[in-house]
């Protein structure tokens, strides 16, 4: 099978020097704990003088804040870090939180392992490349950060990566987003919105291109139903899962996805073991390239998957073709709407076929 690819490395200009991100990994835990709560800059965001409501975490505090998956990606879209590196050297590290697709939202964190590395712009390009990079990777769009309006530094180094406050207020915007608690009673929402992707796309060549779409039990607490996917060339994937309750569907699933599928689910695992082998296969000649329409489909690969990471050699692209045009281009084919293969067949023409 195609093996999990190396932890993911991204670079971005900063102001005085080339900043890139890796994965953190395990082996990372120890110093990342340690940067935060024991450098020189720790008293800017925890314990007195500054931050008497605001205790300094302990390890155990620290692993229930920062669990072991954001070091392994083993929990799909709970939350991710990285450890970022400018001039050969590693200085710090930024953590994503879940990944909320169906509010298009996910909270970043950041810290530095030191004081001599403020003032150069790190900060700030390491943020701007973890949306990018976010986007590029899991297909949400919209990103929030939470600082103390006493950390004027961060502030700072984050209005410069292009965040924004929206002047509204935090607890009302947080409950409306479904954010965890703050950390600050003084916090600041600020907020950055990317563009969203363009809707045509530009193939390079040398690379295979699969079209996914999947089907699931709900907006809020998806469980993957149903997974298809066609290449270029015709080849296709599709297999529906089993393991989900049907209680836990929403109405439209109900109404809509439940009644097109085919009968023999299988398990999950079967499933991913499958879809990796026919992955496989399609990767002898070149490259892949998956593309669907919504970050949605991203999750149901990192989940029937059970990580993050795509296979190596694997890339994931979204092209966000209106649901309009993939309801006419269904009408036209004669397609079953909501049908993950049908839908990837309908999304395969609307891409390959722009103007038809």
């Amino acid at each position: 099978m195609l093996p999990i690819s190396h932890p993911s490395l991204v670079s971005r200009p900063g102001l005085g020097a080339r900043v890139t991100l890796r994965h953190a990994t395990a082996a990372d835990l120890t110093r990342v704990y340690e940067w935060f709560t024991a450098s020189d800059l720790t008293r800017e965001v925890m314990g007195p003088p500054m931050f008497p409501d605001r205790p300094a975490l302990d390890f155990a505090g620290f692993l229930a804040a920062y669990p072991p998956h954001v070091f392994d990606g083993s929990r799909v879209f709970a939350g991710r870090g990285w450890i970022i590196e400018s001039a050969e050297d590693e200085v710090g590290f930024l953590h994503h939180g879940r990944i909320d697709i169906a509010r298009d939202v996910v909270e970043l964190n950041v810290w530095l392992a030191a004081r001599r590395y403020c003032g150069h712009g790190i900060g700030s390009a390491a943020i701007a490349l973890a949306c990018e990079r976010l986007q590029a990777d899991c297909g949400v769009n919209r990103f929030v950060l939470r600082p103390s309006r006493r950390n004027v530094h961060a502030l700072r180094a984050m209005r410069r990566a292009g965040f924004r406050d929206v002047g509204i207020d935090p607890k009302q915007v947080a409950a409306k987003l479904d954010l965890r608690a703050g950390d600050y009673g003084d916090e600041v929402l600020l907020f950055m919105a990317l563009p969203m992707p363009p809707t045509h796309l530009e193939r390079a060549s040398g690379r295979r291109y699969v079209f996914v779409d999947s089907e699931f039990t709900s907006l809020e607490s998806p469980r993957l139903v149903s997974l298809g996917a066609i290449d270029t060339e015709g080849t296709f994937f599709y297999r529906e899962l089993n393991g989900w309750p049907r209680e836990d569907c929403s109405e439209f699933v109900v109404r809509t996805v439940l009644p097109l599928l085919a009968g023999g689910a299988i398990p999950p695992a079967d499933a991913a073991r499958e879809f990796l082998a026919w992955l496989q296969g399609l990767a002898v000649d070149a490259p892949l390239t998956l593309v669907s329409d919504s970050g949605f489909d991203r999750w149901a690969i990192a989940d029937l998957l059970g990580r993050e990471d795509l296979p190596e050699g694997v890339q994931w692209r979204r092209v966000p073709i209106p649901y309009q045009e993939l309801d006419r281009v269904a009408e036209q084919l004669g397609l079953r709407r909501h049908h993950a293969l049908d839908d990837a067949l309908a999304l395969r023409h609307a891409i390959l076929n722009p103007e038809q």
